[in-house]
Order: structure tokens, then C-alpha cells, then sequence
């Protein structure tokens, strides 16, 4: 292993040896990018963006290199939608024509999404920083890009799969004795896990993010399956190098889903008898759905606002969805002149019973915002989290001060933007109770140790995660496999391993 600069990665690519480096992951978690050389050719597993701070504070954190323009990309793959994954696939695809790309149709769905919402978010950031005297954060692509590569997509530019219906293997008559296999990782629509086959014999597994329980939307996976291995002969490769995140590498699961859904409901019915109403604050992709679709099948009637709005539509069945709007078990917030109205009415459970759920999970952006300041002043009004409360959020902080009594200076402060984009702090006094569930999108620590001991790995790479989290990992397969268990390392940021 050897840290390294990225200025000098050029004679590293020279030098003939095979290698992964991490070029993000600066802390951790986040800006995942994995520059891969194997067999004289260069592949990319993921392009990602890690955020800190908040509002026009909020830093944004990119993998090291720019749009890697002075290396020649073979193949990259786009493991699956979340941000911190697929940030930059705009701008580095544009940048290299030569590469052969991977990604799956889902994937494809929700980037028509996430992308106009980041095209949306980067004019109301522009707008702010001007406001407030900063200069404009550096867009990364324009509405032009993006078009480009929506263009390019659906003309075939891309090798497009649809592992959430089928397992595939991809090969090319003129890179003879490469074989690239794909299959659902259960995180979220669309994600897949990716096995590359080189030519000298070595097969290379890419978890991606991976979850081994189920979810609302999706289903876990705790093994690959055997018939899919088989397709191309898996287990006959000379070496099995696994290459896995470890999130949560440090944590065993403290209570089943059925638990937590029993708690969720019971928390719920409480509210309701108590006169107040429920504020789920979610991350659009993935976990909106999720709890949208959780509290129908509990038995309650759901208001749904924000980016949520078009990403159920990507992740839940159309005909089920369909149903639900007409029979109005699931109600949308409509885009208008009485949209604040609309926030204020459901607020205040004028139109029935109705636990929200609206983006932004961290507070900082979105119609949570608005919710939260009709919302948190209320006592009989409850919060409940179900996604990673992140360090320098407004969610973060109100957890932080939600349970300390009631007196001055216990107030979180919400960046709300007017009509002509003024950000307008308001602080809002927290009266009303938090409450955190983990239903978490990625493995336990036992799912990951059965995932990687059905491989049976010789080598194991260990990414997408704390110091925390690669040590837990770490002991569990030693205490797992003993003398069996092979070498493991953290690919941590600009830590070069040679294969």
C-alpha cells in the first residue's frame, strides 16, 4: 500500500502493475470514486459529491481530479443513483467519449429527476450567495449538459441494464476475455452490484451499496445468487477480490423491522389521539418512497410534498400508486398560488390525519423547512427521523436540543427562502418531541460478513466507510473465518493497493 498524490498518478497508470486507488471518501463516507487498473485498462466505479455544513455555508466535497481529463477511462460504472455516488456522471461523461459506461434503466429514471432538482438547487444558491454579498457557487453542468447526456442515454450511447428484473453479463468481441456482470444490491431502485472478469483469470466484485434486509420498495440481498455466478463461470476465477462498503461495519441490528414498525405505528396512534400531527422529513430518493409506503401498508393516509412528489413515481408501481391517489390514501401538495396554504392546512391536519413526508432529511433545503416552522413549536407535534442525521445539519441540531427543557436559546434556526430567493433565518422554538428509527438502507454488519463469506473471497477491500466501521467489519470476518479469513485492507482516500 502506498499514499499517494493524484498529480502523480499518471506514472502509477504507466508503470504496467495493477491497482485501486480511492480518489473520495475524504472522510469517510461520501464523494465515492474508485479509479481501478487492471489488465492495461482503466475503469471508474462511481463519481460521487460529499456535503458539510449547511445552507450557503454547506461545503461540497468532490473526489480529487476534476473530470479525470488527462487519463484515458476504459469503462466506468454508475453503481446507482444517491448523490454521493453519481454527482458528477454529467460532467466526466461529457469529458470522455472513449469510455464504455454502465448504469442501470432505474437509475436512469430517477437521474431525469435528481438532475433537474440539482439544476433547480443550483440557481437557488446562485441566487442566494448573491443575496448575501458571496460569490456563486461553481456550477457544476448546465441544463445544455444535461440535455446532452439525457440525448446521449437514450440513443444507446451507454450500456443500460435492468437488474432490478434480470441478472446480466456483458461482453465485447474486441476486449476479448473481459466479462462485466451485474445484479440488484437491494439499497435502493436500480443499485446493482458489479463483477468485472479480466482477462488473466482475476474476478473483481464491486458491492456498491448494498443492503442484505428488506426494505418497503425493494428486497435484500444477503448472497449472490449461484446461477448468476455460473453465467460466466464465477467461481472458477483465478482470485476472488472483493471490493465492499462497510457503513454500517460497526453495527449489529438493536431491533427488527417488525419492531420498528410496531413502535412507529404505536407512536403514531399516540399522536393522533393527542391532537397533534407527524413531520417525516426524508431524503427524496429511496427513503421518501420508502416511508410513504410504510405508512400506507400501517394503515395510515399519507400528505407528500416535495422532491417526493416525482420520486414515488419512479419507485413505487404505477397501478398501486394510482390507487392510492384516487382513493386519496396518498395525497400530493400541488404547485400554486396557495401552495404555503396548502403547507399551513396540512400542518394543522385540515385535511384529516395525515403524517407528512417531504423532502429534505437534513432541514437545510426543501419544503421541510416550511413544515417545520408550522411544525416544531407545537407539543402535541412529533418529528421522526429515519435517515443519517448529518454533522452541521438543522436536523442534527434538533435532536441535539430537542430533550433539554424549555427556556430561552432552544431554538434551531431554518434558513427559509422567499419568493425572490432572500434567505430569511427563522428561528423556531423546538416544543415538540424527535424520535430516530433506522431503517437503513445498508447492510448490518452480519448481513455483510454472510455476503462476503458466501463469495469466499481472497482478497477483501473495505470502503464507504468510518475508521469505526472498517475495524468492526475487520474483527467480524476474522472472528468469522480464523485461519481462512484472507487480507483486508481500508481503500481509504489516495490509499493505492496493488492487485
Amino acid at each position: 500500500m502506498q499514499v499517494v498524490r493524484f498529480e502523480d498518478l499518471a506514472r502509477y497508470l504507466a508503470g504496467g502493475k495493477d491497482f485501486i486507488v480511492e480518489l473520495g471518501e475524504q472522510k469517510g463516507i461520501g464523494s465515492s470514486s474508485l479509479l481501478v487498473r487492471k489488465c492495461g485498462k482503466t475503469g471508474l466505479i462511481d463519481r460521487g459529491a460529499a456535503f458539510e455544513g449547511t445552507g450557503i455555508n454547506k461545503i461540497t466535497t468532490f473526489p480529487v481530479g476534476g473530470n479525470l481529463e488527462g487519463i484515458h477511462i476504459d469503462w466506468a460504472i454508475f453503481t446507482h443513483v444517491h448523490w454521493d455516488h453519481i454527482a458528477l456522471v454529467v460532467p466526466f461523461l461529457l469529458s470522455h467519449d472513449e469510455t464504455r459506461v454502465f448504469f442501470s434503466e432505474k437509475t436512469l429514471e430517477e437521474l431525469k429527476i435528481v438532475l433537474a432538482d440539482s439544476l433547480s438547487i443550483q440557481k437557488k444558491e446562485a441566487k442566494k450567495a448573491y443575496f448575501a454579498g458571496l460569490p456563486a457557487p461553481k456550477a457544476e453542468f448546465t441544463e445544455e449538459d444535461v440535455a446532452t447526456f439525457l440525448a446521449r442515454a437514450e440513443a444507446g450511447f451507454y450500456e443500460i441494464v435492468n437488474t432490478d428484473e434480470e441478472d446480466e453479463w456483458i461482453t465485447f468481441e474486441d476486449w476479448p476475455g473481459w466479462e462485466f456482470g451485474f445484479t440488484f444490491s437491494g439499497h435502493t431502485k436500480g443499485a446493482f452490484i458489479s463483477i468485472v472478469k479480466a482477462p488473466d483469470g482475476d474476478g473483481l466484485v464491486f458491492t456498491g451499496d448494498v443492503s442484505g434486509h428488506n426494505q418497503e420498495t425493494t428486497r435484500g440481498v444477503q448472497a449472490l445468487s449461484e446461477s448468476f455466478l455460473a453465467m460466466a463461470e464465477f467461481r472458477k476465477c483465478r482470485r476472488i477480490i472483493l471490493i465492499t462498503e462497510a457503513t454500517n461495519g460497526n453495527r449489529d441490528i438493536e431491533e427488527s423491522q417488525e419492531e420498528m414498525d410496531t413502535r412507529l405505528k404505536a407512536l403514531i396512534e399516540e399522536t393522533h389521539r393527542k391532537g397533534g400531527n407527524v413531520l417525516c422529513p426524508v431524503f427524496m430518493v429511496n427513503r421518501g418512497p420508502n416511508i410513504v409506503a410504510k405508512l400506507v401498508r400501517l394503515g395510515f393516509k399519507v400528505f407528500v410534498a416535495g422532491g417526493v412528489r416525482k420520486t414515488i413515481k419512479a419507485e413505487i408501481e404505477p397501478a398501486l400508486l394510482d390507487k392510492w391517489l384516487a382513493d386519496k390514501t396518498v395525497m400530493l401538495i400541488q404547485n400554486g398560488n396557495d401552495y404555503e396554504q396548502q403547507i399551513r392546512a396540512a400542518s394543522r391536519g385540515e385535511y384529516g390525519f395525515r403524517p407528512i413526508v417531504t423532502s429534505s432529511a437534513t432541514l437545510d433545503q426543501g419544503a421541510g423547512i416550511n413544515f417545520a416552522i408550522e411544525m416544531l413549536p407545537v407539543p402535541e407535534n412529533v418529528l421522526i427521523s429515519t435517515g443519517h442525521r448529518f454533522d452541521g445539519s438543522a436536523m442534527k441540531e434538533f435532536f441535539e436540543i430537542k430533550n433539554k427543557p424549555l427556556g430561552p436559546g432552544h431554538t434551531i434556526v431554518l434558513n427559509k427562502m422567499d419568493r425572490n430567493f432572500h434567505v430569511i433565518k427563522q428561528a423556531v422554538n423546538v416544543r415538540c418531541s424527535g424520535h430516530h428509527f433506522d431503517y437503513t438502507a445498508h447492510s448490518y454488519r452480519k448481513e455483510l460478513v454472510a455476503l462476503a463469506t458466501d463469495l469466499n473471497p481472497d482478497v477483501v477491500f473495505v470502503k464507504h466507510c468510518t475508521e469505526e466501521g472498517f475495524k468492526g467489519l475487520e474483527s467480524a470476518l476474522y472472528s468469522e473465518l480464523r485461519e481462512k479469513c484472507p487480507p483486508i485492507s481500508w481503500a481509504r482516500h489516495l490509499h493505492l493497493f496493488e492487485l
